[in-house]
């Protein structure tokens, strides 16, 4: 599965890119630090999952998330935030997001989402 990490946060994508890269069906196809960035490497990149964080600077991370539905309905976004506040969770899966993921949490939850809504390895 090919992934996409969007989040502005430098060091927590690199501990999420560690983690994911542990799992042998997992590709960290690139990295994004606003929602601009990500729709364009989505574009280059055509990744299975993009795991998309709610805050970013510029276009947020539900901005992104419809835009990038809208480019590419295929691709599954999992949102990413550091609480679960409603609106967020009401906004993220209104805008196509597939799951909605509280940062801190089990680091296997997110792995699990990955594996959940990605295609199936040997099939894509």
């Amino acid at each position: 599965m090919r992934v996409l990490l969007a989040d502005d946060n430098a060091r927590f994508r690199g501990v999420l890119r560690r983690l994911l890269e542990r799992d042998p069906d997992i590709v960290v196809v690139a990295e994004a630090g606003d929602g601009a960035a990500a729709l364009e490497l989505a574009d280059e990149l055509q990744p299975d999952v993009v795991l998309m964080d709610v805050s970013m600077p510029g276009l947020d991370g539900l901005e992104a998330t419809y835009a990038l539905k809208a480019q590419h309905p295929d691709v599954t976004v999992l949102m990413l935030s550091v609480g679960d506040k409603e609106q967020e969770i009401a906004a993220g899966l209104a805008g196509g997001a597939a799951e909605y993921l509280v940062k801190g949490g089990p680091a296997r939850e997110i792995v699990d989402a990955i594996k959940r809504y990605g295609p199936v390895p040997g099939t894509a």
